[in-house]
């Protein structure tokens, strides 16, 4: 099985209120994360992005392709939030 090469640390572009109480709701968007992303399922790709927020322990809630830039025209826009 392949692995994603996503950042390490979380870089958010957007937070709000919209988590528990006692979180915060963040998002970041992931570019270069392989093409094979494209085959797996929603829940596959919840999965694969939760494994990789698990350290801090975030949890993932949303993960979905939008248009960006780069060379592949997409990128992933991970939702998930930090216990606070």
């Amino acid at each position: 099985m392949d692995r994603m090469a996503l950042p390490r640390t979380h870089h958010c572009s957007a937070c709000s209120d919209g988590a528990a109480p006692d979180s915060v709701l963040h998002e970041d968007l992931v570019v270069g994360a392989p093409l094979s992303m494209e085959d797996l399922t929603d829940a596959q790709r919840l999965d694969r992005f939760a494994r990789k927020y698990a350290h801090d322990g975030c949890q993932v809630r949303e993960v979905r392709r939008v248009p960006h830039d780069s060379l592949s025209g997409y990128a992933w826009s991970v939702r998930f939030t930090e216990k606070s």
